[in-house]
């Protein structure tokens, strides 16, 4: 298997000669919680008793959202019901909802040189059934190191300005969290998604250049 400096070095070289990061469609699938209101700790005087402030628990209400973007923004996305988690079978169905949304929003990319097709290494991306089926798309697969969220737009670029904009947000219910979706990719402009895209290649030189170490994200995400 190659390791992640391998697999930098020859992305890096491929986009050299043929750059493809504008043919490049990524995907992922995040966790949103209803309440994600920042817990502020609580100062006591002297004498008083602490107040306590409950954390939250492991068991908070959320949806998983499954999203496919690229360079110019967002080309679909779902919601899953309450609850439901993903599997191979339910990703090849989002594979066909998301081919006829490539179709309609991305033509060129439909009727000239194909999609190169950029997902992380999670079981139910790389499960036999979803390798057929995108054997049967006929995308290009990007390679993509195991366990590298640092190279994984989604969750460097665009998960990291979601979770920015849900802080102190309290969602009330899936229909609430659908619209709050909608306004986040409303308030996004294409150059937004570009950014997010083109930081790949200073990200494989980096990760060259450090011997394979983690990137970290520094100051850019809330805490909520």
């Amino acid at each position: 298997m190659l390791d992640r400096i391998s697999i930098c070095e020859a992305l890096a070289k491929r986009n050299e000669i043929d750059p493809f990061l504008k043919r490049m469609v990524t995907g992922d699938e995040k966790w949103v919680t209803y309440d994600n209101i920042v817990r502020k700790r609580s100062w006591s005087k002297r004498g008083e008793v602490a107040q306590t402030v409950a954390k939250r628990g492991l068991t908070a209400r959320k949806v998983l959202l499954c999203i496919w973007w690229d360079w110019k923004g967002i080309i679909y996305h779902e919601l899953l019901p309450y609850g439901q988690t993903l599997n191979s079978d339910l990703y090849c169905q989002q594979l066909d909802r998301l081919k006829l949304a490539i179709d309609q929003k991305r033509p060129e990319l439909a009727n000239r040189r194909g999609v190169v097709f950029h997902q992380d290494n999670a079981r139910p991306h790389t499960s036999v059934v979803t390798r057929q089926k995108l054997f049967e798309l006929g995308w290009e697969i990007l390679m993509h190191p195991p366990y590298s969220p640092d190279l994984a737009p989604s969750d460097f670029h665009l998960f990291l300005a979601l979770q920015n904009f849900l802080c102190d947000k309290k969602l009330e219910s899936r229909e609430d969290c659908e619209n709050r979706l909608l306004e986040f990719f409303a308030n996004k402009d294409q150059n937004f998604y570009e950014r997010g895209i083109m930081k790949l290649p200073l990200k494989w030189q980096q990760i060259i250049q450090q011997n394979g170490a983690y990137l970290t994200q520094i100051g850019q995400s809330k805490a909520c």
